[in-house]
């Protein structure tokens, strides 16, 4: 497309996007300097998250080094509004890819301590552990809320862990003074086999957030929709070990008799 782009592309770009989102595939939009998208990508929704990542890693602009599909534009956070619609859209694409989708809730709290400007920090700090396909906004007055695509409950842990790692090396000021702001993160994962509305994926992250909060000490704490999923995962090894027990048990109780 070309760049001398007309003021409603943005409604060109949302009506595709809405069009898409009747098929199995995923749109991503390119984002540049401007308020208006350089473009939008259509990607098979098989294509897995560390597949497209280095695709997207591929693409150049002349006034961007990457595409940034966080919901950024010219350095301002989405507000709750969008974020809502874009957890609608992804937990669309759940339906039709199924792959899941990992919401995380991040906020930070400090004595005397402006929480917007925390937020923007923590923002600005996070910029390299985002993937091309993460969606950023902000939450509320002082905190963060990540869409992140194709996470289940493991991975999601592991980013919230390494974005912990991040908020906690970092350097956070009010004016001239360093602050400490404590953290605290909430997990919901949307799975194919239990999609559920964004209203109540995001209501699964707020409870997590909240008992987070009340934990202290920048906890973590998680859960996975419907079903029983939450801070004690089992993994697929674990899973395979415990069915293939009763069946060793049984095959040893054979050869004795």
């Amino acid at each position: 497309m070309s760049r001398k782009t007309p003021s409603d592309t943005a409604l060109l770009y949302r009506s595709l996007e809405e069009q898409a989102s009747q098929h199995p595939v995923r749109a991503i939009r390119l984002t540049g300097k401007g308020p208006e998208p350089l473009g939008l990508l259509l990607v098979d929704a098989g294509v897995s998250a560390s597949e497209l990542a280095p695709i997207l890693a591929g693409l150049r602009f002349t006034d961007q080094t990457r595409p940034t599909p966080v919901g950024q534009t010219e350095g301002k956070l989405p507000d709750l509004a969008w974020l809502r619609q874009q957890l609608a859209m992804e937990l669309t694409q759940v339906q039709q890819s199924k792959l899941p989708c990992a919401l995380l809730l991040i906020t930070l709290s400090g004595q005397d301590t402006g929480a917007k400007t925390l937020t923007e920090q923590a923002a600005a700090a996070l910029t390299h552990c985002l993937h091309p396909v993460d969606l950023l906004s902000g939450y509320h007055k002082n905190g963060l809320a990540l869409i992140m695509p194709g996470a289940a409950v493991g991975k999601a842990r592991k980013r919230a862990e390494e974005i912990r790692t991040t908020l906690r090396n970092t350097a956070f000021t009010k004016g001239t003074t360093g602050v400490t702001p404590s953290l605290a993160l909430g997990i919901a994962v949307c799975h194919a086999y239990e999609t559920i509305p964004a209203d109540q994926l995001l209501a699964l992250a707020e409870a997590e957030l909240t008992r987070a909060a009340k934990m202290g000490n920048d906890a973590i704490c998680q859960s996975a929709a419907v079903r029983s999923e939450d801070s004690c995962q089992v993994t697929v090894e674990e899973r395979a070990q415990l069915w293939m027990q009763p069946r060793k048990a049984a095959r040893a109780a054979g050869m004795a008799a």
